[in-house]
């Protein structure tokens, strides 16, 4: 953050250590909050997944193909959180049919 300026009474001044850091803080915080918010989004997802392939009867009479398409959904969805662009950009796999 070199050579970043604040506004004091109509003065511009340097960000002092302090100012660096709370806007560190605040980045961080909000960065945990994305984080936060995502892993929400994924985890009520794959609750829905849960309930459908947990389902013995309803996983038994899916053909090998399907099963394959929800595993990999499934698989998908817990590796949102390694995807390069997470909390900010995530890339949501699409949900079989």
């Amino acid at each position: 953050m070199s050579n970043v300026f604040k506004i004091v009474d109509g003065i511009e001044m340097p960000l002092t250590p302090a100012d660096i850091a709370d806007i560190e803080a605040r980045e961080s915080a909000w960065e945990q909050g994305a984080s936060d918010r995502v892993r929400k989004d994924r985890d009520y997802l794959l609750l829905e997944v849960d309930a459908f392939v947990c389902n013995p009867l309803r996983w038994a009479s899916l053909d090998a193909a399907i099963q394959n398409a929800w595993a990999s959904y499934r698989q998908a969805l817990l590796d949102v959180p390694q995807q390069d662009g997470f909390p900010n950009d995530v890339a949501w796999p699409a949900r079989p049919v």
